[in-house]
């Protein structure tokens, strides 16, 4: 491990728009991921034949810094974005810049695919021929750009041949969707022979907002061009999916059995975490009996989580304060909409005030930890 480095923990690339069709296996080649527009002309994603329900307009994956009227727009495009979502040597180019030694990278479109995908192989595919480019970005800077693959979990057999295969590509980590695509929750024994392969290869697991449809609270809203309201969506719904799998293998006692499991948790802030783990405790004291969580969550949360903050927010230091400056990240978000421009400037304004052991520890020391680069 190399620390005292600076790592973007969790940044996004933009996949090629043709990346499944050109690579998908031939009998899945008419249901391949992709980007049309649809009867209104909104920029749209295609998923297994048919127009996406979630996002109408996909410039809000790529409209970095771009105001909000601009990303929900037909005007702007996916492939308007930074040639540095798309192009590894320009996404160094844009490390360089920001005064950033390395990015861990996460996807895009497949933050939106896999809550509309219910068949289990093709799924899979979409996964294999994503981690395989993912892979392939990479190598063109191994050592300032490291990838993480996707995983879907419908079919656990399959999910573990694929969890070997990407630790041998390199890759750091498994994306998996917080909202788990068969029904079963993550403490269900079911996913057990997955963690197990994970604990022992060493790959981190994380949980990663995605945007699926029917989420809690779509149906109380219209809006032209997602799925419920983007607002609503943005500042609440994207919390709930994660902190529910996150308890639940609590609870389950995923962590219990697998005590090297790391479990990574993104792009929810770190604020609620300190409000969360002391609330898990106090009820575990009077219904953890009913669990298979044999100690006080806090312990599993010290053993084996990671949260990525975001780095506006001022409860960054005072999370750490008190669990522990070794438990978060950051991340710059970029290219999305909702990301953050000079990230690295505003993270070191709200965590002036820890020592400057801690501050490096959340700048860099543990990413490089927790996927142990």
């Amino acid at each position: 491990m190399q620390l005292g480095r600076v790592i973007d923990a969790d940044g996004h690339i933009l996949e090629p728009p043709n990346l499944w069709k050109e690579n998908l296996e031939a009998k899945f080649k008419d249901r391949a991921l992709g980007i049309a527009r649809d009867s209104e002309g909104w920029e749209s994603l295609l998923v297994d034949g048919r127009i996406s329900s979630v996002i109408r307009g996909l410039g809000v994956a790529s409209a970095f810094g771009k105001p909000g009227e601009i990303a929900f727009s037909k005007e702007f495009s996916y492939m308007d974005g930074p040639r540095g979502a798309y192009d590894p040597e320009a996404r160094v180019k844009v490390l360089d810049e920001d005064g950033i030694d390395a990015a861990v990278l996460y996807p895009t479109l497949g933050l939106v695919w896999e809550g509309e995908v219910k068949d289990p192989e093709l799924a899979m595919a979409y996964c294999r021929v994503y981690n395989d480019w993912i892979a392939d970005f990479c190598r063109h800077s191994p050592n300032r750009l490291y990838g993480v693959a996707h995983i879907s979990l419908m079919d656990v057999d399959a999910a573990i041949v694929e969890v070997k295969r990407i630790a041998k590509l390199g890759l750091k980590s498994v994306m998996l969707t917080p909202f788990p695509a068969n029904g079963k929750a993550y403490g269900d024994m079911y996913y057990d022979p997955v963690w197990a392969v994970a604990q022992d290869l060493g790959i981190p697991v994380g949980l990663h907002v995605i945007a699926r449809p029917d989420f809690h609270g779509s149906q109380w809203y219209d809006h032209p061009t997602f799925h419920g309201s983007p607002f609503y969506f943005l500042s609440v719904t994207l919390g709930f999916d994660i902190q529910a799998s996150f308890v639940s293998m609590f609870e389950g006692g995923t962590l219990e059995r697998f005590p090297r499991l790391k479990l990574l948790v993104l792009e929810v802030g770190a604020g609620w975490v300190p409000h969360f783990i002391e609330r898990m405790d106090s009820k575990w004291k009077h219904s953890g009996f009913m669990t298979a969580c044999k100690r006080p969550p806090s312990e599993y949360f010290r053993r084996q989580v990671w949260i990525g903050a975001d780095v506006d927010e001022s409860m960054i230091a005072p999370a750490c304060t008190r669990w522990g400056s070794d438990k978060f990240f950051w991340s710059t978000d970029f290219p999305h909409f909702d990301g953050f421009p000079g990230a690295l400037k505003t993270l070191r304004q709200n965590i002036v005030e820890l020592p400057p052991p801690d501050q490096q520890n959340i700048l860099g020391d543990n990413a490089t930890r927790a996927y142990s680069l």
